[in-house]
């Protein structure tokens, strides 16, 4: 093992060991030591909008005088650089995601990571707090990195989701003249085709776009500017709007369009926008996990279940039983989609702890939201090979429908519900079709009663 070498660094609090090859300071190190809990980091593009949002910053400093055009220049540079290529410089950002409340310490980070950087370009010591971090402070910066995180994010679980309507909708045409019995209360209930059963998971997923959005749009809204709690001390007039306008360049294309918080207070003191898009997220989960609940009950069999589909085999379902084929994407996505669930919990009870003006549950609030985001976009991607892949099975479909007793619904009109009754109770005792026994009990033809009970007419 390579042995760690060291340099002294200095803050207000004294001097520090720091490795030498690191680029932070004495403030990243003084938190790697303090918060030594999970281990988890902030997830890259976390970090990627931070750098964005340094970048944006210190051209708009430049913009109100605040600093010169060389060093705004090269801090935008520097934090474009960590922002374009975080996979190089990721090592440099190890804090733990439990630290201080407001993020500080990643904030700080940040500034020091940017502040080695520039210094080592300009050949001049440049301050990580006089100059990476001017005219902001932790308190506004971290919740504006979580809104522009989550918004690039949201505009990716929306092409997700398309892209999952997109494989539901071809399947949903590919078998839409399949007809199969429904079920109510897991029992058999009156029939359906599979098609309008795949459009009803269509429908059910588009509408989780709407409050997706609307989510999105308002947190595109960011509060930067406002410094420490949300008046604007020691940031110049109008540094809000620069700032969004900065970074609606460096995401040009991307679909964001980023303005400033009239109020930048609510987005400080508050993350109530941050719960609302928790959930929409938690919508689309109970979506997917829906699907994946029935994709499960119509894949199980092959022989003592309903076997109305098969699943593409993906690996050997048992390490002891020979021959088993797990439906392991859906139960994948379903564990997936409940940790989205406890993700939501920690953001409702994060965003409930606010005091005055700043929420101090920032950093969880960030990993949980990030996760959940990935979490769904993923599963979503997984489950959509998963239904361009799915085999129909017909004859097993045919054969259940044909014995599902409670077809005979349509008997009523013709014989009434009493007598239909009866035929349905020896249907399920002697496991025989309904139109056998109807042939017994009634005075009506085979004839007419299969043109009575085709599946077709009664749905």
């Amino acid at each position: 093992m390579k042995k760690i070498t060291y340099r002294i660094e200095e803050d207000s609090l004294g001097k520090i060991k720091v490795p030498k090859s690191a680029l932070y300071g004495a403030q990243t190190q003084r938190a790697i030591n303090n918060f030594r809990i999970s281990w988890n980091q902030f997830d890259p593009i976390f970090l990627e909008s931070l750098a964005a949002l340094k970048a944006a910053c210190a051209t708009a400093n430049n913009k109100s005088k605040l600093m010169t055009l060389k060093l705004s220049k090269t801090i935008s540079q520097c934090a474009l650089d960590v922002h374009k290529n975080i996979e190089k410089y990721y090592d440099q950002f190890p804090i733990d995601i439990y630290q201080t409340g407001s993020g500080t310490s990643t904030n700080m980070n940040m500034n020091e990571v940017l502040s080695s950087l520039v210094t080592k370009k300009i050949k001049t010591k440049v301050h990580p707090n006089d100059d990476i971090n001017k005219s902001q402070s932790s308190n506004d910066a971290i919740p504006a990195t979580i809104n522009i995180s989550c918004v690039l994010l949201a505009l990716d679980l929306n092409d997700a989701i398309d892209y999952l309507s997109m494989k539901l909708m071809d399947k949903e045409w590919q078998v839409k003249d399949i007809i199969k019995s429904g079920r109510t209360h897991l029992m058999d209930a009156v029939p359906l085709s599979l098609g309008y059963e795949i459009q009803t998971w269509k429908e059910t997923l588009i509408h989780c776009n709407q409050p997706l959005l609307q989510s999105a749009e308002e947190l595109q809204y960011l509060p930067i500017g406002g410094t420490a709690i949300g008046t604007g001390l020691n940031a110049p007039k109008n540094f809000g709007k620069s700032v969004c306008l900065e970074l609606n360049k460096i995401y040009k294309g991307s679909g964001a369009k980023f303005s400033p918080n009239p109020n930048k207070s609510e987005m400080i003191s508050s993350q109530n926008h941050i719960l609302s898009m928790s959930g929409a997220l938690l919508r689309t989960a109970s979506c997917l996990t829906k699907i994946c609940n029935d994709l499960r009950w119509m894949n199980s069999g092959p022989i003592s279940g309903i076997s109305e589909v098969t699943l593409k085999p993906l690996q050997p379902g048992s390490s002891i039983m020979p021959g088993k084929i797990n439906p392991v994407i859906p139960e994948a996505v379903l564990m997936a989609m409940a940790q989205i669930s406890g993700n939501h919990n920690t953001i409702n009870l994060a965003c409930i702890s606010g005091n005055f003006q700043l929420n101090t549950m920032l950093p969880v609030i960030a990993h949980n939201i990030i996760e959940s985001f990935q979490l769904l976009i993923n599963s979503i991607y997984s489950l959509a090979d998963t239904i361009d892949t799915l085999k129909i099975n017909e004859d097993n479909i045919k054969v259940s429908l044909e014995r599902n007793p409670i077809i005979a619904t349509k008997l009523n009109e013709v014989v009434g519900y009493d007598l239909a009754s009866k035929i349905v109770k020896e249907a399920y005792r002697t496991h025989r079709s309904i139109i056998d026994i109807a042939e017994e009990k009634t005075n009506l033809s085979r004839s007419a009663l299969l043109k009575l009970l085709d599946p077709k007419k009664l749905i």
